[in-house]
C-alpha cells in the first residue's frame, strides 16, 4: 500500500509539497518519478532518504545551508562568530534553528561535503548576500525564497517536491510567495497557508508572504505548462476588465455629455 506523508499536498501538475521523508513513504515518492527534491530546512537528510535519493536518480538541492536565517543570535555575538569562522574553514558552515519547521542544525561545510559526495547529489547554491537583507522578524530570506520559486519555475526541474521538516512553516511561506506570483489574492493565499498550519499558523509568515517583492523572481526562459496555461488566463481575465472598465468609463462620459446639453437646452428654452 502506498502511504504519502502526512502533510504531502499537490501545488501544481508536477509540483509537490511536503514534510520530512520516512521509509515508508518511499514506494509513494517514486511512483511520482520525481526528477529534484528541494529542501527548506538547514539540516542534512537522513541516510535512508539520502540513498533513496541516489538510489532512484533524485537530485536533492539543499537551498537551507548557508542562506537560511540563524534566528537564533546575530553577528555580535561571539560564539556565533566563532560558528561562522569555523563555517568558513568548512566551506559552507552555519548553524542555527529553522522558523517554525522544529529544530534544525546545519552541519559544517566540510562534513556536508564529504556525505553528499558518498551518499547523493546535494547542491547548495552560492547566494549573493546583497542586495537581499534579512531583518530580525522574518521567518526566512528572501534569497531563499527567491532561488526556490526560481528552480520551481523551470520546467527542465520537473516533476519537483518541496519539503521541510514539518511541512507547515517554511513550506508554507515558500508555498504562499508562489501564490502571490500566480496573482492569487492575499485572502485566498492565507486560506491555503492555514489549511496546512491548523492552529500552528504564525502570523510572521503570513506578514512575510504579503511583504515579499516578487518583482525579485526572473522567470526562466523554459517554464512548466501550468504557468504557462494560468498567465495565458490571467493576462485573457486583465484584458477583459481592462474593456469592461473602458466601456463604463465612456457609458459615464456619455451620460455626462448628455446631462450638460439637457441643462444647456433648458437654459435656453427658460432664456
Amino acid at each position: 500500500m502506498l502511504t504519502p506523508p502526512e502533510q504531502f499536498g499537490i501545488v501544481e501538475p508536477g509540483l509537490y509539497r511536503s514534510d520530512t521523508l520516512h521509509p515508508s513513504h518511499f514506494p509513494f515518492i517514486r511512483s511520482l518519478n520525481i526528477k529534484t527534491a528541494i529542501l527548506l530546512t538547514p539540516e542534512l537528510p537522513s541516510r535512508a532518504m539520502s540513498n533513496f535519493f541516489e538510489e532512484n536518480q533524485i537530485r536533492l538541492v539543499d537551498l537551507a545551508l548557508g542562506s537560511w536565517k540563524n534566528n537564533s543570535g546575530n553577528n555580535n555575538n561571539p560564539s556565533n562568530a566563532a560558528s561562522e569562522g569555523q563555517g568558513g574553514q568548512g566551506g559552507a558552515g552555519e548553524s542555527g534553528s529553522a522558523a517554525g519547521g522544529g529544530a534544525g542544525t546545519g552541519a559544517g561545510g566540510g562534513a556536508a561535503g564529504a556525505a553528499g559526495s558518498s551518499t547523493y547529489a546535494m547542491t547548495t547554491p552560492s547566494i549573493p548576500a546583497a542586495p537581499f537583507q534579512t531583518s530580525w522578524w522574518k521567518p526566512l530570506s528572501e534569497e531563499l525564497i527567491k532561488d526556490g520559486l526560481e528552480m520551481v519555475l523551470d520546467a527542465k526541474n520537473y516533476p519537483i517536491i518541496v519539503m521541510d521538516t514539518s511541512g507547515i512553516h517554511e513550506i508554507g511561506t515558500f508555498m504562499g510567495c508562489l501564490r502571490r506570483l500566480q496573482h492569487w489574492n492575499f485572502s485566498s493565499i492565507i486560506v491555503e497557508y492555514r489549511a496546512y498550519a491548523g492552529n500552528k499558523a504564525r502570523y510572521v509568515n503570513e506578514q512575510f508572504i504579503e511583504l515579499f517583492d516578487i518583482d525579485w523572481i526572473t522567470l526562466p526562459e523554459t517554464l512548466p505548462a501550468w504557468w504557462i496555461e494560468q498567465e495565458q488566463m490571467w493576462r485573457e481575465e486583465e484584458e477583459e476588465r481592462e474593456l469592461q472598465l473602458q466601456q463604463e468609463r465612456e457609458a459615464k462620459a456619455r451620460h455626462q455629455e448628455e446631462r450638460r446639453l439637457l441643462v444647456m437646452a433648458a437654459a435656453n428654452t427658460a432664456s
